[in-house]
């Protein structure tokens, strides 16, 4: 991503409206549709009427309802403000579409608009994808307003819009799985709102860049901006801070989930409650449930959640989307964890988004290699990897499974360069939770200088399934029983170099390197993951 889009602190800023200012303009208001200077308040809406939306919302609500609604029907960006005042107070998605229609006929009918109404129409349009689930097109019209904002060469009124219009195109780019873009339109954004008022939604779209950077696993550059998203909750549904204020929210408990806070996680959550059914953000919120039950709760009950979203919103969910991506693999993780390992292949290995999506193509890796399939999962990882643009950053997540993939590979330990990567890659992004899909050899050895943070009580994720010969059974009992080469040895009546033959085999189906990680597999696989015989 770009400087811009990780360092909230390269702006010399301020996040709050002044008193002073919001309540003159608020005075303003009542002063002129007291003395009916219609005219006076197209003005002042002209110039804050985002910004007194998310500030004063019941101020705008009192005016509009004394205006005359022929006045408004004959002003098309007055007629625009007052529905979408409305529509934010009804909690609707999107405006109606003659609203729409009438605004853009006026827009496109003039030989020089303005360009903050053209800017206007292509916002109208991204909202209007998105509530459709038409996220290509979606994406497609944030380039148009991107491009509109470029080349405008008068920015009148832009210290009010460009905020929300930017927040809209970053959401076309989030729902296209394009994080890096989605967090360098919200920062755009969120510069756009502090350099002026500043605007009251400032904070708000902190907590955007923040959801940003947590969902593409960069947890370390997520709570620099989330530090800046902090806001008084905002209990009242009709007014727009409501749903903006989730996306801090989200951003923060993902930030906790990553960094293994346990009871952090489950505090900002329960803050979350169900407020968030509805809007931009409801599958973020089920995405972040999913993955603290994978390490903490209940585990059957996030899949059922998970499963109703995608049969309740198939339109919302394709897999070509970054909700359908991460609920998809949300749903094969925690059948990998409950051991449902072909329900978790048959969720995400057919799909060829697999093969081009990095969040379906970890899961899949995954399964793969709990299913003993190593050398295929080595293989998507590789397609996957060669399918991604110039720039693609391998995830903590990713890099485990790679190191994962390497050490089943080999029958001497995985490279010590290797699992120094993988170690910087939690440190640097601070997503600890990647560390919980490492097997057991791979664990240790990223552990063994500094241990995880968390109370230890998030759960692993199942280690790969192995085909063990009578003989390794028999190496896998003694090894429980005596604490030597030389006793494992005497017991089978072998010398020590074929005892310490057999141990280096056993150690590299198990995926371990040690005794202690080795016997650890072992309690795993007699929990109910019974090893699978070979003959031998």
């Amino acid at each position: 991503m770009t400087d811009d889009s990780r360092d909230p602190a390269s702006a010399e800023v301020s996040d709050t409206w002044p008193r002073e200012e919001r309540e003159r303009i608020v005075a303003e208001i009542r002063a002129a549709v007291a003395a009916e200077r219609w005219d006076d308040f197209a003005a002042i809406i002209d110039d804050y009427f985002f910004a007194l939306t998310a500030a004063e919302p019941h101020v705008l609500i009192e005016a509009w309802l004394q205006i005359p609604r022929e006045w408004v029907a004959e002003h098309p960006r007055q007629m625009v403000a007052s529905a979408l005042t409305h529509a934010i107070w009804r909690s609707a998605d999107r405006l109606e579409e003659r609203v729409e229609r009438t605004f853009t006929r006026w827009v496109l009918g003039q030989e020089r608009p303005a360009a903050r109404d053209t800017i206007g129409v292509h916002a109208m349009e991204i909202r209007h994808h998105l509530v459709s689930g038409r996220f290509t097109r979606a994406n497609d019209a944030a380039d148009d307003a991107q491009r509109a904002i470029r080349q405008a060469t008068e920015q009148d009124g832009f210290d009010d819009v460009l905020g929300m219009v930017l927040l809209h195109v970053g959401l076309a780019r989030l729902v296209v799985a394009d994080t890096r873009r989605a967090a360098e339109a919200f920062s755009e954004a969120w510069r756009w709102s502090a350099s002026g008022l500043p605007h009251p939604i400032t904070p708000y779209l902190a907590g955007y860049c923040a959801l940003a950077h947590a969902l593409a696993g960069d947890n370390a550059h997520a709570q620099e901006w989330a530090d800046r998203s902090v806001v008084p909750v905002e209990t009242d549904p009709h007014v727009m801070t409501y749903r903006m204020q989730y996306a801090g929210l989200l951003a923060r408990a993902l930030i906790a989930i990553g960094r293994l806070d346990r009871e952090g996680s489950e505090g900002i959550l329960a803050d979350v409650g169900r407020g968030i059914e509805s809007g931009d953000l409801w599958w973020v919120e089920i995405h972040a449930r999913a993955r603290h039950a994978l390490l903490w709760g209940d585990r059957a009950l996030a899949l059922r959640d998970l499963e109703h979203a995608l049969n309740s919103f198939p339109s919302l969910t394709p897999p070509a989307s970054l909700a359908g991506a991460l609920l998809r693999a949300d749903i094969s993780d925690l059948h990998q964890s409950l051991g449902n390992i072909d329900a978790a292949l048959y969720i995400v290995e057919p799909s060829t988004r697999a093969q081009t999506d990095p969040y379906l193509a970890v899961s899949a890796a995954r399964a793969l290699m709990i299913n003993g399939r190593a050398h295929d999962a080595a293989e998507l990882l590789d397609r996957t990897r060669a399918e991604q643009p110039p720039g693609f950053t391998e995830t903590a997540r990713w890099r485990v499974i790679r190191a994962n993939l390497a050490h089943l590979a080999r029958a001497t330990p995985t490279g010590h360069a290797l699992l120094a990567r993988v170690r910087a890659a939690l440190d640097e992004s601070q997503a600890y939770d990647a560390a919980q899909e490492a097997i057991p050899g791979v664990r240790q050895a990223i552990t063994a200088d500094a241990p995880l943070p968390g109370d230890g009580t998030a759960r692993f994720v199942p280690p790969p399934m192995v085909s063990l010969t009578p003989r390794e059974e028999q190496v896998l009992g003694l090894l429980a029983a005596h604490a030597s080469v030389q006793q494992i040895a005497d017991a089978m009546f072998v010398s020590r170099n074929t005892a310490k033959t057999h141990l280096r085999v056993l150690y590299r189906k198990l995926g371990v390197s040690s005794r202690d990680a080795a016997l650890e597999a072992s309690a795993h696989l007699r929990r109910g993951h019974t090893p699978r015989h070979t003959s031998g």
